[in-house]
């Protein structure tokens, strides 16, 4: 029989937490050949998930489009058709696997296994890292089990502070023992002082004008020696190189897949506030300068950048500041300052305890042992 069914896809924002998860469960001692994760064909998870030991489902079932164009148009009149399919199928699955448990994620493509699960009276587990729960989480709340979430202030039915979910090898992760290591991987000198930009799955221009700022300008360090990780997003790989200033070592990257280096190579990390950045941030104990987006639903990303920031563990700027050159001042600052990067990193760990923790897997496992209703 089935253990687990983890569901929710679309964007490596709901891939990665599921995949965490699976990992979890399975470093719990649980095998991977019962666990099962169901995503859709139309998102990140069928590159993501090629590697994984756990089956994996992929549902015809896609988003809603808010373009008015006609691809746009056409793809929201297939929908209907589209969710239909995607239920009849995730039913199917649901009987054939048995799990004991469905664990849901959030967004649009975990609807049909949970939508399949509570149908079937299996216990369904809503796991939500955002401050503020989306849509698909907060409609499947309403009947699941248990609400494993990561902020303790949350309004979610039966919510169980647990962390948010978080990959093995960040986890697992100490920067003192891996810094060297992780500096050599990346090419950074070890005196430098590292500073990685990143902006997210699709890269942010807010984020990319500060680090095109900050390559410029060397006198504004003082003389500190600075590596510049610029992880610009697919997007903006195609744009012109920046004219880097003498003394500031630059590297620009689409996409980064070598995350545990990144962060344990890290003096300073320059990024969006999104649920899954700020707990690995939290998780592996790393300064940080936030920048929430400003076009998250019900300003989301700010409500998750202040569970750092209000407690000095990170600094919360906006993307007005990026274009103003007040970051790049809160940057530069930040820089010349090692005793306040050291705390920053210290407090961000602290508040991470909880990530690193194995409470979520003891919640899966607590829903998945009660009977069925």
């Amino acid at each position: 029989m089935t253990f687990a069914v983890v569901t929710g896809g679309g964007t490596s924002g709901h891939v990665i937490p599921a995949m965490s998860i699976c990992e979890a469960l399975i470093d719990a001692g649980h095998n991977a050949a019962d666990v099962k994760y169901v995503g859709t064909i139309r998102g990140v998870e069928t590159s993501l998930m090629a590697d994984s030991p756990v089956e994996s489902l992929f549902l015809p079932i896609s988003g809603l489009q808010r373009s008015f164009s006609a691809r746009g148009i056409l793809r929201n009149m297939a929908l209907p058709w589209r969710l239909l399919r995607s239920r009849l199928v995730a039913r199917r699955f649901l009987s054939k696997w048995s799990p004991k448990v469905v664990v849901s994620v959030g967004g649009y493509a975990s609807e049909p296994m949970s939508r399949a699960a509570i149908a079937a009276g299996i216990p369904l587990v809503c796991v939500s890292y955002d401050h503020l729960a989306g849509l698909a989480t907060r409609r499947q709340a309403k009947h699941a089990q248990v609400c494993a979430v990561a902020f303790a202030d949350s309004n979610l039915p039966r919510a169980h502070v647990t962390g948010a979910p978080v990959r093995r090898e960040l986890r697992n992760l100490l920067v003192s023992e891996y810094r060297s290591k992780a500096r050599h991987v990346l090419g950074i000198p070890e005196e430098n002082t590292l500073i990685v930009f990143m902006g997210g799955s699709l890269g942010s221009q807010s984020i990319n004008t500060v680090a095109v700022a900050c390559t410029q300008q060397q006198f504004l360090f003082d003389g500190t020696n600075i590596s510049v990780l610029h992880i610009c997003g697919e997007r903006f790989l195609q744009e012109p190189m920046p004219e880097v200033a003498n003394g500031i070592e630059y590297q620009r990257v689409g996409y980064e897949s070598r995350m545990a280096e990144v962060y344990a190579a890290s003096d300073i990390i320059v990024a969006r506030a999104g649920a899954s950045t700020v707990a690995e941030i939290a998780t592996v104990g790393v300064a940080s300068v936030l920048i929430p987006w400003p076009g998250a639903a019900d300003n989301h990303q700010e409500h998750n950048a202040r569970w750092l920031s209000n407690d000095g563990a990170a600094i919360l700027s906006d993307d007005a500041s990026c274009r103003n050159g007040a970051t790049l001042q809160v940057v530069q600052d930040l820089a010349g300052n090692k005793e306040l990067q050291t705390k920053m990193a210290q407090k961000a760990r602290q508040k991470g305890d909880i990530h690193r923790s194995n409470e979520l897997v003891k919640v899966i496992e607590n829903a998945a042992s009660s009977p069925r209703s």
